[in-house]
């Protein structure tokens, strides 16, 4: 029978490593700025997972490490590159999660979103917020206002 302390470390490790995978894949899928960046970024993961388990075989304690760092970076790109790629559009579309990221899938300004995202630019204006020189700063309309602008108590 295993040890249980062997079993415990055996999990910490595991969950940290899932941890700092999804931390490093998050920080590099938010730079992929196309689903051919995003793959890419994938299979280096699973490159570097393969290399880790060849240095660490030797240490069996050490074989959460490369396992949970797969897991948690490929979790963690797919969150960074917000979009649904690959099989992940499939487990989106049947569980019915990460709306924001099919309804990007889709999107042609996508590309064009992660460009500005990555060289900092601020978002095009979706509305102007400039007053209109007629009516002043201190006009206000909609419910609870009177015709000349000023609120009325309620009572």
């Amino acid at each position: 029978m295993t040890d249980p302390a062997f079993i415990i470390s055996f999990l910490v490790l595991l969950i940290f490593s899932i941890y700092m995978g999804f931390s490093v894949g998050n920080r590099v899928g938010e730079r992929a700025l196309t689903s051919r960046d995003y793959w890419k970024y994938n299979i280096i993961a699973i490159v570097c997972c393969i290399v880790a388990t060849a240095l660490l075989s030797w240490v069996p304690l050490l074989y959460a490490v490369p396992l949970g760092a797969l897991g948690g970076a490929i979790a963690g790109l797919k969150m960074g590159f917000g979009e649904s790629v690959g099989p992940w559009a499939v487990h989106d579309r049947v569980f019915n999660v990460n709306r924001k990221h099919r309804d990007a899938a889709g999107d042609r300004k996508s590309v064009e979103r992660r460009r500005r995202k990555r060289t900092g630019e601020a978002a095009p204006d979706l509305m102007s917020v400039a007053s209109d020189s007629k009516q002043g700063d201190t006009a206000r309309s909609g419910p609870g206002t009177t015709t000349s602008g000023k609120r009325r108590r309620k009572r």
